[in-house]
């Protein structure tokens, strides 16, 4: 019996981990436009523009939900100006209806300017958009909660809705963490010590702050001698939280990041003091994405001085914070894009180890979408597109991608905001992204080098029951050998190994 149940959890891990590169049918090339998707869009397939206030909208997030549909959110104008707005797709790439009965849906924030700079989703299908609204002390973190349906989530802070000032002034956030106890992570800036620095705030699933974070629930932490602004944020498995943007270096504005122990405070083993400032072009430099890597490699990527006034560029660094110079051989890299300023604002960690980066660069219709793929070892992966880069127009005027999504069967969806000659409007362009090259999947889920019914075995019947967090490891005893005994880290194996579509 214990063997027939053996080898029905092997053939499922095996189709598990090749669904992603049996399920890719489409013939065209890595990095061309998947003529497949969004067939009836005036744009031409593969393209999608979509309108939700009057006029410049602006979408500045995306997330993929398990069950394919894609979100998009940012500012609208709306009731108080410009207000939190969001936009939610069918796989096929049709406004899901579902949504908040039409698809979109647009949330007054404050009494005034409002912008959703960051999105979540939680595994109960919650939606968490966050960002910056006209509050308190002039400019505040806002975030607001949504049930699967598009309807604000009253159990989030009695209104579905908050408002927290962090700094003495004007507050940004910029990046959202889902803890896998499901506390809410907000970074961002705030006006702190020098003029800004990098901030967060961290909630419980209520919406209220958990003063277990600092003592307060929020925290600043200054960097560099002048301006700085956090762009993006990570959540290691170990509970630790990094920070990352720009601040005043050594070459004008450089890389910095900031790690923190889950309780809020600086983590000392990260570049010796919590901190890094890193310069990587000639000029001004600033992190706009981040991405961790199943080893603890951390890669930092944005925009730089580089060859062609401002390039894409990206750096590596061990789990210490000490640069990777096994990336490109120096541990940074920095492409050319387009004919002028590019800046990459988002990135991409494929299970095969490849890095996408994407955003804008000057192209064909002023300001276009572009993107690059590049090998583990950080040089360029010329089966992307036949060079490893790519620039598309997508409106007729100034494009600018914002966010990247990677979909379990490769393909790979750039949103952003585009231009249509009068206005911007929310858009999205889907690739063939070509099957994945999963590497080390196997029964041994746990890493102890054997495969055990009452460890192994039952971790993935929970999963294939739908059972997701720590109750897929809750009652487990793990051998001492075991090197994945928790969910994060068992999760990002499946994820990363198997080609597995998990949730948090």
């Amino acid at each position: 019996m214990f063997q027939l149940i053996l080898k029905f959890l092997r053939r499922a891990l095996v189709i598990a981990a090749g669904a992603a590169s049996l399920a890719h049918a489409s013939p065209g090339q890595p990095g061309t436009l998947d003529a497949t998707w969004a067939t009836s869009s005036p744009l031409g397939a593969g393209k999608l523009i979509t309108a939700i206030g009057s006029r410049n909208d602006s979408a500045s997030t995306a997330l993929l939900q398990p069950d394919g549909k894609i979100v998009l959110a940012g500012t609208c104008i709306g009731v108080t100006n410009y207000d939190f707005c969001a936009l939610r797709y069918l796989p096929n790439g049709t406004l899901d209806t579902s949504f908040n009965g039409t698809g979109t849906l647009i949330t007054p924030m404050g009494s005034g300017y409002a912008s959703a700079n960051t999105a979540l989703v939680q595994p109960d299908g919650k939606i968490v958009l966050a960002g910056n609204c006209a509050g308190i002390t002039n400019s505040d973190f806002c975030a607001a909660r949504y049930l699967p349906n598009g309807t604000l989530d009253a159990s989030f802070n009695g209104t579905g809705k908050l408002i927290t000032p962090v700094g003495s002034s004007d507050d940004y956030a910029t990046a959202a963490l889902l803890q896998p106890d499901g506390k809410i992570v907000l970074a961002g800036n705030c006006a702190g010590v020098n003029y800004t620095d990098f901030c967060a705030a961290r909630y419980l699933p209520n919406g209220t702050l958990d003063t277990s974070f600092n003592g307060t629930g929020t925290l600043i932490t200054p960097m560099g001698s002048d301006y700085t602004g956090t762009r993006t944020a990570l959540l290691q498995p170990d509970g630790k939280i990094v920070l990352a943007g720009y601040c005043a270096g050594v070459t004008n504005y450089d890389f910095c990041a900031a790690r923190y122990l889950p309780n809020g405070t600086l983590d000392a083993s990260f570049n010796g003091t919590g901190k890094l400032i890193s310069p990587i072009g000639s000029g001004y430099d600033s992190v706009t994405a981040s991405l961790l890597q199943p080893d603890g490699k951390i890669v930092l990527a944005g925009n730089c001085a580089g060859i062609t006034n401002y390039d894409f560029c990206a750096a590596r660094y061990l789990p210490n914070g000490t640069r990777d110079t096994s990336f490109n051989g120096t541990g940074i890299l920095i492409t050319p894009m387009g004919s002028g300023y590019a800046n990459a604002s988002t990135a991409l960690l494929q299970p095969d180890g490849k890095i996408v980066l994407a955003g804008n660069c000057a192209g064909v219709t002023n300001s276009d979408f572009c993107a690059a793929r590049y090998l583990p070892s950080g040089t360029l992966d010329t089966s992307f597109n036949g060079s490893g880069t790519l620039i598309t127009p997508v409106g007729s005027s100034a494009d600018s991608a914002t966010a990247a999504l990677l979909q379990p069967d490769g393909k790979i969806v750039l949103t952003g905001d585009c231009h249509n000659g009068a206005n911007s409007y929310f858009c999205a362009v889907r690739y063939d992204g070509g099957p994945f090259g999963y590497r080390n999947c196997s029964l041994d889920i746990d890493g102890d080098n054997r495969v055990l019914a009452m460890t192994d075995s039952l971790i993935h019947a929970r999963i294939a029951l739908g059972l997701t967090g720590n109750a897929v490891v809750d009652g487990i005893s793990f051998p001492s050998t075991a090197t994945r005994n928790t969910w994060p880290l068992i999760r990002d194996y499946l994820v990363t190994q198997c080609g597995m579509p998990l949730v948090q």
